[in-house]
């Protein structure tokens, strides 16, 4: 089957992808950056539904730098476990569990098991699948380079604020 990329603001007339399978992203390939891909399912737009949702898959013990942004996120748990940091406050989580992140309230989460994890992410509004295209073009592999990720993801509206989880001293 031939895979069109499904944006939010398309109009009733332009190819639509109905189902988008597990295993599947509209950008063929997974986004592959900072040691963990990313399946897009639904690309944003700024029409009537100005959303991102992709499928998170992280390996063992991996998670992203403590960051915040304009965007508000809610993540739902396919797999695995994880614990999640927002504002401050830490959370344990568990398939079927649901968090918000709302927008400009720093947060970060890792994938606590020894296993890959999955997660839904929903970004409103979207857009940040095009972050982490550009994270993996300029072949951004390393979750603890804070300045280099800052140097990207300030033009998204998107601030790393310290280090992943596992990088902590604790």
């Amino acid at each position: 089957m031939e895979s069109t990329v499904v944006r939010a603001d398309a109009s009733p007339s332009a190819p639509q992808q109905v189902v988008v399978r597990s295993g599947e992203s509209l950008t063929g390939a997974p986004i592959r950056f900072v040691g963990k891909e990313t399946f897009v399912k639904l690309a944003a737009g700024s029409g009537k539904c100005p959303i991102s949702i992709l499928e998170d898959v992280s390996p063992a013990r991996h998670g992203p730098p403590l960051h915040s942004h304009e965007f508000e996120e809610f993540f739902y748990i396919l797999s695995g476990e994880f614990l999640f940091e927002v504002g401050g406050k830490q959370i344990s989580t568990y398939p079927g569990d649901f968090v918000h992140a709302p927008s400009n309230i720093p947060h970060v989460f890792q994938n606590t098991t020894n296993h890959e994890a999955r997660m839904l992410v929903v970004a409103r509004p979207g857009g940040i699948e095009n972050y982490f295209a550009e994270l993996a073009e300029k072949l951004m592999t390393d979750p603890n380079d804070v300045a280099g990720l800052n140097a990207i993801s300030l033009h998204y509206g998107i601030t790393i604020l310290g280090p992943p989880m596992a990088a902590r001293k604790t």
